[in-house]
């Protein structure tokens, strides 16, 4: 049972209704398939309804809750087939959503974002600046109190760097603010709603078009990191009297948070930077300009306060809740409510309501509410070295209920895979563990959070010196007594799944199966298709493709399609046909390949679902599969 502020409310999770308990066993796979009640949730202003995120089969929508009454069930506003990647409020009655297709672009596939404003009282909707014709839309920079503009940075074209927009959010017209400027992708507004800056990024030069105050030109501030340098700034912050932050790793090669002189174009002296890993995240109060907070990845997320209210109250949610991560997602105007989500590795999570004035803190909903935390598996933290001495951070879940000795192993890789793991609830981890064995999870070089170096080592490493991180981690869980060296089997999804295809092309003596879930099977086509498979997301804005590296690797000897005639082991492939990260033709093909070869290839293929398991029932499927398919060829027992 977990406790509240103050202590309060008993059993709170079982005992609000959708949270009851499961029996004393293991979730069966209905419960890990079942799509969450609601993601993204944010709060009102008025701190009186909370906004999330949803689907019904394939038709998206946003559920409505009554933040102060959470057992009066949510209202739903459907949006039809439109991807909901980002939820904000515009004053108390309305929404900001910026929803996202993927459409094909000059032989590459392209993520289009809009934005679409929502009246909640009528359920009403239209899209904010219908002009908007490229590829980016929807930026939100500033919505005023009541909430009847807002400023947003879009493209006209494809060919146009974004504008800035003052959008009337009861007609959804726009008027021009800011032009297109050669370069600029990046627009900054502040508390006021006054437009400060332009971002332009070239190469290793950047500048920067910005001003005091209202009625100002935008002046020019140009920043130039070193020839050898690959150094690069993430985002700036912005004070009411010229000062502000910038967040770079330019000093240490981990990005921190710096104070900035845009008089002088200098960066100042650190607010925060970690010595191991990068910055994730700055919380600036919306109605002050301040930043009140700042959050960085370790072993799991961590919080730094810098607005003495919110330290205190961080500190009195986590007393009441110390074995979670507790996230203040979002808060009312005033202050006096704030949103928060607890979660941890080994459990999925719930949203709770604090009210700073009573001190009570109430649950609202839980997004998974039929996965028990207490039936989950524990996740721990850990580092190994790899051959070369690099220190490779991992993660660990064992079976719950067994002996960390000699047991059987999934070796699970991410995708990206310029991303990294966390310390956060994840499906297929907590299924697979469920079912006997132990997950590990590699941090391999080129994982991003652990500083521009860490990165680095990554390119141009598919199939190699990434490969090896992922074989240095297992010798260790051997030596340490806690893998059976003939028990190990490799799982994972897209980067993760050729990981998984190319270790047992690689190394059939150490693997008894591989399963690929959306897994990239050419490496030259994907180069392609998507060349932002390639570079880190903090990097990319060099538009430099790395994944060759300084010796212009051949990719068809690091690739599992042209190298299949080489798999022996039993192979798990699975990929959904409107998959618009990794086209579907790279699943077929290896299937195709391995026909008629040494290696019993097992394949599915769905309909619905594109690069995640979207379709209803796919994820449920897939599951069953990959249980009888590492029962079949690494059994548990």
């Amino acid at each position: 049972m977990r406790s509240v502020l103050q202590a309060t409310v008993l059993g709170l999770l079982l005992a609000s209704e959708g949270l009851a308990a499961q029996p004393a066993s293991r979730p069966s796979i209905a419960d890990f398939a079942e799509p969450p009640v609601a993601t993204g949730a944010r709060l009102s202003a008025d701190g009186k309804l909370l906004a999330a995120r949803s689907w019904q089969g394939d038709t998206s929508r946003i559920l409505i809750f009554d933040a102060t009454n959470p057992s009066k069930p949510p209202r739903a506003l459907p949006l039809g087939k439109s991807d909901v990647t980002s939820i904000s409020w515009a004053g108390a009655n309305r929404l900001l959503l910026r929803v996202r297709k993927y459409e094909k672009l000059f032989d590459q596939v392209y993520p289009f974002t809009r934005l679409i404003v929502v009246d909640i009282d009528t359920g009403q909707s239209r899209v904010a600046d219908p002009a908007n014709q490229g590829v980016l839309g929807g930026d939100v920079l500033y919505t005023d109190p009541d909430g009847q503009t807002a400023l947003v940075a879009s493209q006209d074209t494809i060919f146009d760097t974004p504008a800035v927009k003052r959008v009337d959010l009861a007609t959804g017209k726009a008027t021009l603010v800011e032009k297109p400027r050669p370069d600029v992708w990046d627009w900054y507004a502040d508390s006021d709603g006054v437009v400060r800056a332009g971002f332009a990024y070239d190469n290793r030069a950047w500048k920067l078009f910005y001003r005091d105050k209202a009625g100002e030109p935008l002046r020019t501030i140009k920043g130039k990191f070193d020839k050898n340098s690959d150094s690069s700034v993430d985002r700036f912050t912005f004070g009411r009297a010229g000062t502000g932050t910038i967040i770079t790793n330019e000093r240490t090669g981990r990005f921190g948070v710096y104070r900035y002189d845009f008089t002088s174009g200098s960066i100042g002296e650190a607010i925060f930077e970690d010595p191991e890993v990068d910055v994730t995240g700055v919380w600036g109060d919306r109605w002050s300009g301040d930043i009140s907070g700042i959050e960085y990845e370790n072993d799991r997320k961590r919080f730094v306060w810098l607005d003495p209210d919110l330290k205190q109250t961080q500190a009195r949610i986590d007393r009441a809740l110390p074995t979670t991560v507790n996230e203040i997602v979002s808060r009312s105007r005033d202050k006096a409510k704030l949103l928060i989500f607890s979660s941890s590795a080994s459990d999925p999570g719930a949203y709770f309501l604090l009210d700073q004035t009573t001190r009570k803190m109430n649950p609202v909903y839980a997004p998974l509410a039929r996965i028990d935390p207490a039936q989950l598996s524990a996740t721990t933290h850990l580092r190994y070295a790899a051959r070369d001495g690099l220190g490779i951070p991992a993660y660990l879940t064992l079976p719950k209920g067994k002996p960390g000795k000699l047991l059987p192993t999934i070796v699970m890789p991410h995708g990206g895979p310029f991303i990294r793991d966390s310390w956060e609830y994840d499906t297929f981890v907590q299924f697979i563990a469920s079912r006997g064995y132990a997950v590990f999870q590699p941090q391999f070089r080129g994982s991003t959070g652990y500083g521009k170096s860490f990165v680095e080592k990554g390119y141009g490493q598919w199939g190699r010196a990434m490969q090896d991180d992922l074989d240095d981690g297992l010798d260790h869980l051997i030596k340490t007594g806690v893998a059976d060296p003939k028990r190990v089997c490799i799982v994972g999804a897209s980067y993760g799944g050729y990981a998984a295809l190319w270790g047992a092309i690689r190394n059939p003596e150490r693997y008894r199966c591989a399963a690929s879930l959306a897994g990239v099977t050419d490496l030259d086509a994907q180069l392609k298709a998507n060349r932002k498979s390639f570079t880190a997301t903090r990097y990319f804005r060099e538009w430099r493709t790395k994944v060759a590296g300084e010796q212009k690797v051949d990719l068809a000897t690091v690739s599992p399609l042209q190298q299949a005639a080489r798999l022996k082991v039993p192979v798990l492939i699975g990929h959904g046909e409107k998959d618009e990260v990794v086209p579907v033709r790279q699943g077929r093909a290896i299937v195709q390949a391995l026909q008629g070869g040494r290696a019993e290839v097992t394949s599915v293929f769905y309909a619905k679902s594109g690069h995640d398991l979207e379709g209803e029932g796919d994820l449920a499927d897939y599951l069953g599969r990959l249980e009888a398919f590492l029962h079949k060829h690494n059994p548990a027992g």
